[in-house]
C-alpha cells in the first residue's frame, strides 16, 4: 500500500477491528460467566427445593405414623382393636400402602392376615432405641411396588412394647423427580446412602445401577457422587457419553439420599449463541459505519498532503517560483503550508546568492591564477640566480682551497728560509772555512727562491682573480635583492587581491603572506651574502697588498742571494761585509715569516667565508624551489577554485526562480 488514506484506512480498521474483537470477546467471556453462575444458581435453587419438597413429603409420613402410634389403641394390648383401626387408617390414608403393627421383637401379622418378623431389619434395630425411622426404598412384599418403610415406636411409658411399619409408595416421590427438567434434556435423579440408585429417568438404571461402583461413571461425576453419599451439597462439571454437563446435588436430611440435578453445557450456554451473533452482528454495523467515516475524513486529510506533494514535485524538478500554495485550513497541514512557502522563499534566496557569490568567486579566482602564475615566473627567475650564485660560490670556495695550500706551502718555505738564514748568521765565522759548501748553499737558495717568487706570484693572481669573483657574487645578490623587493610586492598585492574576495580569500591571503615571507627572507639572506662579499672583498685586497710585499720581498730576496752568489767568490776577503748582509737577510727573513703566517689566516677566512657563502646561497636556492612550488600549487588552486565556480554556476541555472 503506497498510499497514506489506505494506509490510514486499514490501520483505523485493523485497530477497530481487535478493539471491538476484544470488547466482543470480553463480554461473550462475561456473559458465558454470568450465564454459568445463573444456570448454576438454577439447578442449585432447583436441587435444593426438591429435596426440601421430598424430605417435606416424608417428615409428613413420620409425623402421620407418629400420631397414629400415639393413640391409646396402640398400647392397650387388644390385637383385634389396633388391627381394626390399622385397617380403617390405611383405608382412608393416602400416604400409606399399609400399616403393620409388631411387637418388640418383630412379630407381625398385618391387617391382611399375612404374618413374618421384621426384627432382623436395620430400621427396626434403630427404631427400637425410640427413633422414627425411614428405610431405604424395598420391593413391598403385600403389593410388589417400590416403597420404603417408615418405623415408629410405641411407647407404655418410656418403655417401647411394640412397632408400626408403614409402607409409603414412592411413586409420588418419582413423579416429582422425574418432572424435574433443565434446559431440553436434563433431568434428576435420586441416589441412596451407599450409590445405588432410587429413581432415575432410565428406569433399566432404577435400583440396578450404582453410580459410585459403575465402571462407565466418568472420575470427576465419581468424586461428586462419593460427596453425595457423605450428605454434602454442591455443584460439578463432569463428561458423561461425549457431552459435557454441569450437576448440582443436595442431601435429603434424615434419609441418606442425596438428589441431583443435571444440564448439558450446551443447552446451558445455548443463550450465548444469540449473544454472539448479535454481538457479531453489531460489530459489523458499528464497521460499516466506521469505513464510511474513514472514506470522508481520509479524504478531507489527504487533500492537503496531495496539494503539498505537487509542490514538493515541482521544487524537486528545481521551479522555485511558487510562492503560494492552495491549503487554506488553520490545522497542522495549514502551518506546514505556510512553513513550505516560507522554505520555498528562503531556498530561492539562497540560490540568488549562490549565484551572484559563484561569479564573484569565478572572476576572483581567474585574478589569481594571474597572479600566481606571474609570481611563479619570478621565482622561477630567483631560482636560477640563486644556482648561479651557488655555483660560483663553489667555484670560490675550491679556489680558495687552492690558495689555501699554496699560501701554508710558501709560509712554510719562507719559515725554513729563516731559520737557514739565522743558520748563516750564526755561522759566519766559520764561512771562509765552508765557503766551497757556502757555494753550494747559496746556488740552493737560488733555486729556492726562485720557486718562492714563482709562488708568491701565483697566490697573488688567485687572490686577485678571487676578489674579481667577489665583485661578480656582489651584483649577484644585488640582482637577488631586486627580485625578493619584486616578490614581496606581488606577495603584497595578491594578499590586497585576496582581502577584496573576502571568506573566499582567506585561503589565497594564507599564501600569500607566506610568500612574502618567502621573499623577506630572501632579501635578508641576500644582504648577509652582500655583507659577507663586502668582508671578502675588504680581506682580498688586505691578501692582495700582502702578496705584493711578498713579492717584492721575494725579489729583493732573489736580488740579494744573487748578489751573494757573485760576492760569495770572493767570499774570502769580504767575510765580514756577507756577516752583516746574512744579518740583513736573516731580519727580512723574519718579515717574510710574519708576513706569511698573515696571508695564511686571510686565505683560512677567505675559505670559510666561501663555505658560508655557498651554504646561504644553497639554502636561498632551496627556498626559491619552495616559493615556486608554493605558486605553482597556488595556480592549481585557483584553476580548480574557478572550475568549481563555474560548476556552481551551471547547477544554479538548473533552478527557475
Amino acid at each position: 500500500m503506497k498510499s497514506i488514506r489506505a494506509k490510514l484506512a486499514v490501520g483505523i480498521i485493523v485497530l477497530f477491528i481487535v478493539s471491538l474483537g476484544m470488547l466482543a470477546g470480553l463480554n461473550y467471556w462475561q456473559a458465558e460467566k454470568m450465564l454459568i453462575q445463573d444456570v448454576e444458581t438454577e439447578i442449585g435453587i432447583t436441587t435444593q427445593s426438591s429435596s426440601q419438597e421430598i424430605r417435606t413429603f416424608l417428615d409428613g409420613a413420620k409425623i402421620e405414623l407418629s400420631t397414629i402410634a400415639r393413640t391409646p389403641i396402640m398400647n392397650s394390648g387388644n390385637h383385634e382393636a389396633i388391627m381394626a383401626y390399622l385397617a380403617a387408617e390405611t383405608a382412608k390414608n393416602k400416604i400409606y400402602e399399609t400399616i403393620t403393627y409388631t411387637d418388640d421383637k418383630g412379630n407381625f401379622v398385618d391387617h391382611m392376615g399375612k404374618s413374618g418378623n421384621l426384627g432382623t431389619k436395620e430400621y427396626f434395630k434403630r427404631a427400637m432405641k425410640g427413633e422414627t425411622v425411614i428405610s431405604d426404598p424395598a420391593i413391598s412384599m403385600a403389593t410388589g411396588k417400590t416403597v420404603v418403610m417408615v418405623t415408629t415406636p410405641i411407647f407404655a411409658g418410656d418403655r417401647v412394647i411394640a412397632m408400626l411399619f408403614g409402607a409409603v409408595n414412592i411413586e409420588s416421590i418419582e413423579k416429582q423427580i422425574l418432572n424435574i427438567k433443565m434446559g431440553q434434556t436434563g433431568y434428576a435423579y435420586l441416589i441412596r446412602g451407599d450409590g445405588l440408585v432410587i429413581v432415575h429417568p432410565d428406569k433399566e438404571a432404577a435400583g440396578k445401577v450404582n453410580s459410585f461402583t459403575d465402571a462407565r461413571t466418568d472420575p470427576t461425576l465419581k468424586g461428586a457422587i462419593g460427596k453425595m453419599m457423605n450428605g454434602e451439597r454442591g455443584i460439578t462439571k463432569y463428561k458423561h457419553e461425549g457431552v459435557d454437563k454441569y450437576q448440582a446435588y443436595a442431601p435429603i436430611n434424615g434419609t441418606g439420599w442425596s438428589l441431583a440435578v443435571n444440564i448439558p453445557v450446551s443447552e446451558a450456554t445455548a443463550k450465548l449463541s444469540a449473544f454472539t451473533r448479535t454481538s457479531l452482528i453489531t460489530i459489523i454495523i458499528i464497521l460499516i459505519i466506521v469505513a464510511l467515516i474513514l472514506m470522508w475524513g481520509t479524504v478531507h486529510i489527504t487533500k492537503p498532503l496531495e496539494t503539498l506533494k505537487a509542490a514538493v514535485n515541482r521544487i524537486a524538478e528545481g521551479d522555485l517560483s511558487i510562492t503560494n500554495i492552495a491549503v487554506v485550513s488553520q490545522d497542522e497541514f495549514g502551518h506546514l503550508a505556510r512553513a513550505f512557502e516560507t522554505m520555498v522563499g528562503n531556498l530561492r534566496n539562497l540560490v540568488n546568492q549562490i549565484s551572484n557569490s559563484s561569479g564573484q568567486v569565478a572572476a576572483s579566482s581567474e585574478e589569481l591564477t594571474a597572479s600566481s602564475e606571474q609570481s611563479a615566473q619570478a621565482a622561477n627567475q630567483i631560482a636560477t640566480a640563486i644556482t648561479d650564485v651557488a655555483a660560483g660560490a663553489s667555484d670560490q670556495l675550491a679556489a680558495a682551497n687552492d690558495t689555501t695550500a699554496v699560501v701554508e706551502q710558501m709560509s712554510a718555505s719562507i719559515q725554513q728560509i729563516a731559520a737557514n738564514a739565522n743558520q748563516v748568521a750564526d755561522n759566519s765565522a766559520q764561512a771562509a772555512e765552508k765557503a766551497k759548501n757556502g757555494d753550494k748553499v747559496v746556488e740552493k737558495a737560488v733555486i729556492q727562491m726562485n720557486q718562492i717568487e714563482a709562488t708568491v706570484t701565483t697566490s697573488a693572481q688567485v687572490v686577485t682573480k678571487l676578489g674579481e669573483r667577489s665583485k661578480e657574487i656582489g651584483q649577484i645578490v644585488d640582482t637577488i635583492s631586486g627580485i625578493a623587493g619584486q616578490t614581496n610586492l606581488l606577495a603584497l598585492n595578491a594578499a590586497i587581491e585576496a582581502a577584496r574576495a573576502g571568506e573566499q580569500g582567506r585561503g589565497f591571503a594564507v599564501v600569500a603572506e607566506e610568500v612574502r615571507k618567502l621573499a623577506e627572507q630572501s632579501r635578508e639572506a641576500a644582504k648577509k651574502i652582500a655583507d659577507l662579499i663586502g668582508e671578502i672583498q675588504v680581506d682580498t685586497g688586505k691578501a692582495v697588498v700582502a702578496m705584493d710585499n711578498g713579492t717584492r720581498e721575494v725579489k729583493n730576496g732573489a736580488e740579494v742571494v744573487n748578489t751573494a752568489g757573485t760576492a760569495f767568490r770572493e767570499i774570502a776577503g769580504l767575510v765580514s761585509e756577507v756577516s752583516g748582509q746574512v744579518k740583513e737577510i736573516s731580519a727580512a727573513m723574519q718579515q717574510m715569516a710574519a708576513g706569511s703566517q698573515q696571508i695564511v689566516g686571510s686565505v683560512k677566512k677567505i675559505d670559510s667565508l666561501g663555505k658560508k657563502s655557498a651554504g646561504e646561497a644553497q639554502g636561498v636556492s632551496a627556498a626559491a624551489e619552495e616559493q615556486l612550488a608554493s605558486m605553482e600549487e597556488i595556480a592549481s588552486s585557483s584553476q580548480a577554485l574557478a572550475k568549481l565556480a563555474q560548476d556552481l554556476q551551471n547547477a544554479v541555472t538548473g533552478f527557475q526562480l
